[in-house]
């Protein structure tokens, strides 16, 4: 809440989404995803989900990021 306080005028699916990535990573490496937390901010979620799937975390787990995505994408669950 400290650092990213705009994070809970997310939507319920959008909120998810930043929790599943940081019980994956941890909260400093989900911090390091900087220009998908921007495209958040600004509710742009079809630039936060391809942020999203520009990452080595979404290629290490494919299948789980591009679920994470689609949801950023659509916020549907």
């Amino acid at each position: 809440d400290a650092t990213l306080p705009w994070w809970r005028t997310l939507d319920e699916v959008r909120c998810g989404v930043l929790l599943n990535v940081s019980f994956n990573l941890g909260v400093p490496l989900l911090l390091g995803f900087h220009k998908m937390l921007a495209a958040l901010q600004a509710k742009d979620y079809e630039l936060a989900a391809r942020e999203l799937l520009d990452s080595d975390a979404a290629r290490d787990n494919g299948a789980r990021y591009l679920r994470l995505s689609n949801q950023l994408r659509t916020g549907v669950k």
